[in-house]
């Protein structure tokens, strides 16, 4: 009687299968991991967008609502103008603001004091919760955005001519403190984005 072949695998062909399948393991290995790095850039750069978008869109509020309301000195008798820019102080600009929403109800106006200050490549935001702080009153800070190369803001005056600095000299006193600008343009740098300038209307 013949003994009939065992069917089966060979050596050889058990060794091409399983190198086939390494090799095949290894490329969806690096698929999955490229698409894995793609999708946290993309992550990572709508991220850093939406963090843009929102530091922008609340100077452009802050300067749109722009209310003329000085607020007394902090320390002393006196008032800070409604709008403030000195190239002495640390502060950017610091400004009162209308439309301060109170959801909570608590008893206070609508009117919001607000500071913007460049520390470390990182734009700050800070308000205090009363419109008249006093050193009592420590105010509230909010890093906006990060990465931060330079700002520059420029004001546009009565006469139509860009200045950087606020309230213009000269005039009585009481129109000084309130006087607003015609408009505002806001100019921001950063690391990663370049030149973002904004233009901003104010109203009134």
């Amino acid at each position: 009687m013949t003994r009939s072949r065992a069917a089966g695998f060979t050596l050889v062909e058990i060794l091409v299968a399983t190198v086939i399948l390494a090799v095949m393991g290894v490329m969806s290995y690096r698929a999955v991991r490229e698409a894995r790095v793609a999708v946290e850039l993309t992550t990572g750069h709508m991220d850093r967008l939406r963090e843009v978008q929102r530091a922008m869109n609340l100077m452009v509020g802050d300067f749109r609502t722009l209310a003329p309301r000085p607020v007394r000195e902090q320390i002393g008798d006196g008032y800070r103008p409604s709008l403030l820019r000195d190239p002495n102080a640390v502060s950017l600009v610091e400004l009162s603001r209308a439309g301060w929403p109170n959801g909570a109800g608590t008893p206070r106006g609508t009117v919001q004091r607000v500071t913007y200050r460049l520390e470390d490549r990182n734009l700050i935001r800070a308000y205090w919760n009363v419109t008249d702080p006093t050193l009592a009153d420590p105010p509230v800070e909010r890093r906006l955005l990060g990465q931060v190369e330079r700002i520059e803001i420029r004001y546009l005056n009565a006469g139509r001519e860009w200045v950087t600095q606020w309230p213009p000299t000269g005039g009585a006193e009481a129109t000084r403190l309130r006087s607003r600008p015609l408009a505002v343009e806001i100019t921001i740098v950063l690391g990663d984005y370049g030149e973002l300038v904004r233009l901003v209307e104010v109203p009134g």
